[in-house]
């Protein structure tokens, strides 16, 4: 089986005869499986990529919200004192850029 036929004859077993004998005998309809393997390889890929930038995202969203409640945790305690309430909107306004 021509690896050019994988997706197509997957997608239609049964027109799995009729399909690789027309690939033989007609070049528009072989160009369209083609093609149709062409998109399934693409669709395939972007998927696994789509996936996997989910995937990654989830895990980034997860840290930031972990390192945002700790922040708060700590902005929230003693710990974090000014020496001069000067240096707050300092802090601020560099902690924006």
């Amino acid at each position: 089986m021509d690896s050019k036929l994988n997706a197509i004859l997957l997608r239609f077993p049964e027109y799995n005869k009729l399909i690789e004998n027309q690939v033989k005998n007609n070049e528009d309809f072989e160009s369209l499986c083609s093609d149709y393997e062409l998109c399934i390889n693409m669709l395939n890929s972007v998927k696994q990529e789509t996936e996997q930038t989910h995937s990654k995202l989830a895990e980034y969203m997860e840290i930031k919200n972990e390192l945002e409640a700790e922040i708060l945790n700590y902005l929230k305690s003693n710990k974090w004192k000014c020496r001069d309430p000067c240096d707050v909107p300092y802090l601020i306004f560099f902690s924006n850029i």
